[in-house]
């Protein structure tokens, strides 16, 4: 793995966009260029790329924390970890290109998430630099709790809008020491079977439903393995279809590319136990029924409602028409909690103007948020 401290180059054209006004696009590999929001705001910006700032800082297995320089590779550092029998337990998508700042700054997380937690869950400090060009350090290498805003966790899922994450320290923990995967015949809509599973003592660590097929991942000791094995019967997986948690990890699998004739993709995030929407097009429930995966030619709009309806959010997975909403649309509280946090950090909206909820980026916006 390439080591490269870039942070004193960063710094500087951090500094000099603060003084200048000069709005920044931050990105790496672009893996993700797709996701969010895609304004005229975010086309004028500067690239300011992390590629080069790569490498790991420190990794004592021991310890069960590594500390990493976020333009490093998602491939790299998992690899790194492998050699060590560990793993990020949030289970990040790899995509081609993928580094775990983008990882990080998506919020994304693979099928183990409602087992082993989030991508939030396991930071423990971060390196930031903020919209005022100041070099920020928070949290460190041990979990405890906090009083006020975690700040780490809280760059998690913010699309890079509250400041560069330049360094991240991260809880890992050991590779399971068995794993397994059982089918079981279905409905495709049939997300309420999930809840009784999840009140069990079960190793679970993934469960989705793709079509009329229910999978569920066992993971843990061999003991354990096999007795919930035994207890939930149903068929072991096949080998033909042994990669098919890696393929809906990474969205390689058929039903992430089968989008035809106007159909976008979707993430509808609801409860696992939220019943099924009212939605036209193609599911593939993950997360035990509480990640949603849609293929449909409906309107944003629709889709936005729908989600809300059911207590929740969806957020576009591809590229879509100008002037279309990729995120749920913020108002009331939520609003006006999100653009003080933004003025913390970023009161010039310097950083990926246009890509995370837009409605925020523009003073008028602004003060009228903090107004109510």
């Amino acid at each position: 793995m390439i080591h490269n401290d870039d942070s004193a180059a960063l710094l500087e054209r951090v500094q000099q966009a603060a003084s200048t006004a000069t709005p920044l696009n931050i990105v790496a590999g672009n893996s993700k260029h797709w996701l969010g929001n895609h304004r005229a705001l975010e086309e004028r910006a500067d690239a300011l790329s992390m590629l080069s700032h790569s490498g790991i800082i420190s990794y004592e297995p021991t310890e069960l924390v590594v500390s990493v320089r976020t333009g490093t590779p998602v491939t790299e550092l998992n690899r790194v970890l492998a050699e060590a029998g560990q793993m990020l337990p949030f289970e990040p998508p790899v995509l081609p290109a993928s580094t775990i700042g983008g990882v990080l700054a998506c919020g994304m997380a693979g099928p183990a998430r409602p087992f082993a937690g989030s991508a939030r869950d396991y930071v423990l400090g971060t390196r930031v630099i903020n919209g005022q060009g100041h070099d920020l350090s928070f949290g460190g290498e041990v979990m405890k709790n906090v009083a006020g805003y975690d700040v780490s966790r809280l760059q998690v899922g913010a699309y890079g809008t509250l400041g560069v994450l330049l360094d991240v320290s991260m809880k890992v923990l050991p590779r399971p020491e068995a794993e397994l995967t059982l089918v079981h015949a279905a409905t495709p809509h049939d997300t309420p079977s999930f809840a009784r599973l999840l009140r069990q003592p079960l190793p679970l660590s993934g469960a989705m439903l793709i079509a009329d097929r229910r999978y569920l991942r066992l993971s843990g000791s061999e003991a354990a393995v096999s007795a919930a094995a035994r207890e939930l019967g149903g068929d072991t997986l096949p080998d033909d279809e042994s990669d098919i948690w890696q393929q809906v990890r990474d969205h390689e699998h058929e039903f992430f590319k089968s989008a035809e004739g106007g159909k976008r993709l979707w993430r509808v995030s609801v409860a696992d136990h939220a019943p099924a929407l009212d939605l036209p097009g193609e599911w593939l429930h993950d997360w035990a029924g509480a990640q949603r995966w849609l293929q449909s030619d409906a309107s944003a709009e629709d889709i936005h409602r729908a989600a809300r309806a059911a207590g929740g959010h969806a957020t576009r997975y591809c590229a879509g028409p100008p002037g279309e909403n990729a995120l749920q649309p913020l108002d009331g509280v939520m609003r006006r909690l999100q653009s003080r946090v933004r003025d913390s950090f970023d009161a010039q909206r310097l950083f990926n103007r246009g890509r995370f909820h837009p409605e925020l980026d523009t003073i008028e916006h602004t003060q009228m948020a903090r107004e109510g």
